[in-house]
């Protein structure tokens, strides 16, 4: 699947044992990798929510969002309510402004029962 680590062949203070060890631990992470479908496939997979049998392959779709962080000083106008903080009635910090994000993941599984959170 890839090409050989030049790094492995020019280690001097690693023995032939520890070698073959990392080498064979390489190729079991490659041999568990999967490759997604490509493009010159007959048909390519449709999301998870558009099939309707559950053991068709699909593209499914996972939704992770961070709903509140702090993301800068929320600015009031008016008078505040503390008269240390007056500076002529302008605006005045008076919080903290919240900010959400969200990401949106797409991968594929093999049948639509791996991935039935995406109806």
């Amino acid at each position: 699947m890839c090409e050989p680590n030049p790094a492995l062949e020019r280690a001097p203070t690693m023995t032939t044992a520890a070698t073959d060890r990392l080498r064979s631990s390489i190729s079991k992470m490659e041999s568990a990798v999967k490759l997604f479908p490509s493009a010159n496939t007959v048909t390519a997979p449709s999301r998870c929510s558009d099939v309707s049998a559950i053991w068709a392959p699909c593209i499914c779709t996972l939704e992770m969002c961070i709903g509140w962080y702090p993301c800068g000083l929320k600015y009031c106008k008016g008078k505040p309510e503390n008269a240390l903080q007056s500076n002529g009635g302008g605006s005045y910090r008076c919080g903290i402004k919240t900010c959400r994000k969200c990401h949106q993941y797409s991968y594929y599984v093999r049948e639509k029962q791996q991935c039935l959170w995406d109806e």
